[in-house]
């Protein structure tokens, strides 16, 4: 039991302690957008995409081979969202379901894709 606070019992005019027992949750502090070029970089970085296609893929918007490949792979509705969102964005974010499309289709699991969001936000 752990005391939460004081509850007024007008009956006897006083306050008294309020307990119960609770568990504290883990406090999840949500993942900072990365720009499309700290994206790309990591991806390089990683040796997942070349030097050259991070480059290509920030400064002209073309998707580098590994990216198109997962692309392609999407339904034909999907694919042209994801070619908007990763030719225009100039933001990504985390908990987008496309990014959990893109780690899983690489095989990354969820604690790989918070090394490599981290890593990438410090580029």
């Amino acid at each position: 039991m752990a005391r939460i606070g004081l509850r007024y019992n007008a009956e006897t005019d006083t306050y008294e302690d309020v307990e119960d027992d609770f568990e504290i949750a883990e406090v999840v502090i949500p993942s900072p957008p990365i720009s499309d070029r700290q994206f790309f970089h990591q991806l390089a970085i990683d040796g997942r995409i070349s030097e050259a296609e991070a480059l290509a893929a920030v400064a002209t918007g073309t998707l580098p081979a590994a990216v198109e490949t997962i692309v392609s792979g999407l339904s034909s509705v999907d694919q042209f969202s994801a070619r908007m969102l990763m030719t225009g964005a100039t933001s990504f974010h985390r908990d987008h379901p496309l990014v959990i499309v893109f780690a899983t289709a690489i095989g990354m699991d969820a604690d790989g894709l918070d090394e490599f969001w981290s890593a990438a936000s410090e580029l």
